[in-house]
This record gives C-alpha cells, structure tokens and sequence, in this order.
C-alpha cells in the first residue's frame, strides 16, 4: 500500500510541476492572465470547488482521526 501511495504522489507532484511550467511559459508568452480568469470564472463555480475540496480534505482528516 505504502508502493501505492507512493505511485500516487509522485503522479499528483508531476501534474501539478507541468502545471507550473507550463503557466510559467504562458506568462513568458505573454499570456492575458485577466481573459485567462475570465474564462475560468464563466465555466467553473469556484466557490463550489473551493467547498468541496474542504469537505473532501475534512473527510480525509476524520478517517485518520486528526
């Protein structure tokens, strides 16, 4: 499990480096970060996302009993 977890991680740790790098070469590219929010704002309810993410790490949090 431990071999699994550690699959997991190393996965969530890559996407969210090409995340980065991959903002980092839009901002190079000179990218419209406000058209960018805009974009994002119109199509995802990030208040939703932002509440769900909480509730969802609670849960994680009360199964290890922290």
């Amino acid at each position: 499990m431990k071999r699994a977890w550690s699959i997991v991680i190393t996965i969530a740790l890559l996407c969210l480096a090409l995340g980065a790098i991959l903002f980092g070469i839009a901002l190079v590219m000179d990218a419209d970060l406000i058209r960018i929010a805009d974009t994002v704002f119109a199509n995802y309810d990030l208040a939703k996302v932002i509440t769900a993410a909480r509730d969802a790490w609670q849960s994680v949090l009360a199964v290890f009993g922290l």
